[in-house]
């Protein structure tokens, strides 16, 4: 038996993603935060009232989706609560130290290593460290939200304990809650609901379907650098096919599981069940490798949200090396190309630009180059195909699940985490033709189904493009 191997690599990526989602976090975070502060200077407990505001607040929080609006108005109350009640300062100080020190030790470590293991560079850590204090997502690569929302939690317990064991008025910590119970509600009421603006279909079906559907997938590619950067093989591709002008929005949140699970079934993840990369989520709806035979390649990501009976080929970051990994993973692909006759939907994810946006910026040199790399690598896909059989029959589509902004991606504010490349090309794809409506990423799903012509999965949103085929 190897010492490592796929099953302990998926461990590691889901403790990963169990400590750098923000809702997770927080009780990781609180939990530690209590136990540090309660070891250097006791607090008086009350066990069960405690409990029930750490439920309470995580509630809102999740009402709130932990989004930034909402940091304002849990803000102000934490005000307002330590004005009204006055406690022991050095005990919430301690407490916010213990929050802020667990969450270096996360991005540091528990995110910071695997990055350093896989990109080879022992400077990623702190290069992340140095952008984390600007980045504003629902994951621990933001500073200002992980910490804001872990504090809130831990104090929010602490301020609990201390009015009931002093028998002080509830009229404030309830006047608090009362605010926070509104402003939760009307951010939530705020939130995207990821219903696409266009909703079309084809009357009547695709006259000849194609044979086959290559979806290239650029991981963490934003169309507002990718669209200035004039990429040579993406240039060749506008220029012989088809684009959407403005781009693709992608869902909320933005991040690869939720987003990858809309391109694959068309629907909402209020309907596909994927709603972040933390455990115990899995597609709940019909998908496109439902319809037809599908091949899946790229890294552990993959496995999390494609359904068990789908095909998927996964390449090892850790033991390969970000560098080399998509060429690994295209090798597989480029081969089954060639010789697989069953399979009808392929489907690969570029990783390298994802990376490199994690580790150095969206906008490093780093993630631009990436980016030329992955340009290079669609370039031998295109090649190959072209010298297929059925190249007449088969259509690709490149495109991506998210942007990326900063450090990171998810709550959909900023453009550049917003916005994704969406390309068509193939001998029957319309050359230069420029699509101007706008669309979201459930089309990319749907237009796949179409040019496949088996139908739509059942959950399925959006538009199809058919405007894009001769």
């Amino acid at each position: 038996m190897k010492i490592y191997n796929e099953h302990i690599e998926n461990f590691g990526v889901r403790v990963i993603y169990l400590f750098n989602t923000i809702n997770s976090f927080c009780v990781l975070a609180t939990i530690f935060s209590l136990g540090a502060t309660y070891l250097v200077t006791p607090f008086p407990i009350a066990f069960l009232p405690m409990v029930g505001a750490a439920i309470v607040i995580f509630a809102l929080m999740k009402i709130a989706d932990w989004h930034p609006y909402y940091v304002p108005v849990a803000l102000l109350s934490l005000i307002f609560l330590f004005v009204a009640y006055m406690p022991d300062y050095q005990v919430y100080a301690m407490a916010l130290a213990g929050v802020a020190f667990f969450y270096l030790g996360v991005l540091l470590v528990i995110n910071g290593g695997p990055q350093v293991i896989v990109g080879r560079d022992l400077t990623i850590p702190f290069r992340m460290l140095a952008l984390c204090f600007t980045s504003v997502v629902p994951t621990t690569l933001s500073l200002p939200i992980s910490v804001f929302f872990g504090y809130l939690l831990t104090s929010s317990v602490l301020m609990t304990g201390h009015v009931v064991d002093a028998s002080l008025s509830l009229i404030p910590l309830l006047g608090a809650l009362a605010v926070n119970v509104v402003g939760a509600l009307v951010v939530r009421k705020f939130l995207p609901d990821n219903l696409p603006a266009n909703q079309y279909r084809p009357s009547e079906p695709i006259a000849t379907p194609f044979k086959k559907v290559v979806i290239l997938n650029i991981d963490g590619a934003r169309w507002d650098l990718v669209s200035q950067m004039n990429l040579p093989t993406l240039t060749r591709v506008m220029s012989e096919g088809s684009h959407v002008e403005n781009g693709l929005l992608t869902v909320y949140r933005a991040l690869t599981n939720p987003a990858f699970g809309t391109i694959l079934t068309g629907a909402r993840p209020q309907e596909h069940g994927i709603f972040d990369n933390n455990l115990g989520q899995s597609l709940k709806v019909e998908g496109l490798g439902d319809l037809v035979k599908i091949t899946i390649y790229g890294c552990m990501h993959m496995n999390h949200f494609a359904k068990d009976r789908w095909e998927t080929k996964i390449v090892s970051l850790p033991k390969i090396g970000i560098q080399k990994s998509d060429d690994v993973a295209m090798e597989w692909l480029l081969d089954d190309l060639r010789n697989d006759k069953k399979t009808r939907l392929f489907v690969f994810d570029y990783s390298e630009a994802d990376f490199c946006g994690h580790s150095y910026g969206g906008k490093s040199k780093q993630y631009k180059e990436a980016l030329r790399k992955v340009d290079e690598r669609i370039a031998k896909v295109l090649e190959v195909i072209e010298s297929l059989e059925d190249y007449e029959d088969t259509a690709v589509i490149i495109c991506s699940d998210h942007g990326m902004h900063n450090l990171d991606h998810g709550y959909r504010i900023f453009r550049g985490e917003s916005y994704v490349p969406c390309l068509f090309w193939g001998k029957r794809i319309k050359a230069g033709h420029v699509v101007e409506k706008d669309g979201m990423i459930n089309d990319i799903g749907l237009t796949a189904a179409w040019m496949l012509g088996q139908g739509y999965p059942a959950n399925a949103q959006g538009q199809v493009f058919d405007e894009v085929a001769r």
